[in-house]
């Protein structure tokens, strides 16, 4: 069973792995599901290098958009923010509730607890993904990946 609609992290996942996620993207889109790219921001950035590599993708989500977060952030002259931890922490979880993803690929611990949709973390240095107690390598073939993964999503919040 393919996913309807699988996250995916930009900085950390993304863009330490572009090839390996470029061809995640790809195969999930071929199995028939929505890859969505869910990230802190700044869209415009993120948008460009996405363009730059064709990375396929149906949505970009960016916390910074959210009102909600964009009205209680504090910006710098520098170009540089601060936003309350718990409200960024917990961002992407809310938007993957709402938006119904079945699967987010972060690479943040932290982010972690506050989801209730199934959440991998990725460790680019170990080219692992970490998916509650199971382990999936990222140096097996995409197919092999993307079933391993959608084989453990159901078990790690089950409804």
């Amino acid at each position: 069973m393919a996913f309807k609609k699988i996250g995916i992290d930009f900085h950390g996942v993304v863009s330490k792995a572009p090839d390996l996620f470029k061809q995640l993207a790809v195969k999930a889109i071929e199995q028939g599901s929505e890859v969505y790219i869910i990230s802190g921001g700044p869209r415009a950035y993120i948008e460009t290098y996405l363009n730059r590599l064709e990375f396929p993708y149906h949505k970009l989500w960016c916390i910074i958009d959210e009102p909600e977060v964009n009205e209680k952030t504090q910006f710098f002259a520098d170009g540089s923010f601060r936003v309350n931890d718990e409200l960024w922490d917990g961002a992407k979880a809310k938007y993957c509730r709402a938006e119904n993803i079945d699967l987010q690929i972060d690479d943040s611990v932290v982010y972690g607890k506050y989801f209730v949709t199934p959440y991998c973390r990725f460790d680019a240095k170990m080219q692992n993904f970490y998916c509650a107690n199971a382990v999936i390598s990222a140096k097996q073939d995409i197919g092999t990946i993307l079933s391993e993964l959608e084989t453990v999503a159901p078990t790690l919040f089950p409804k």
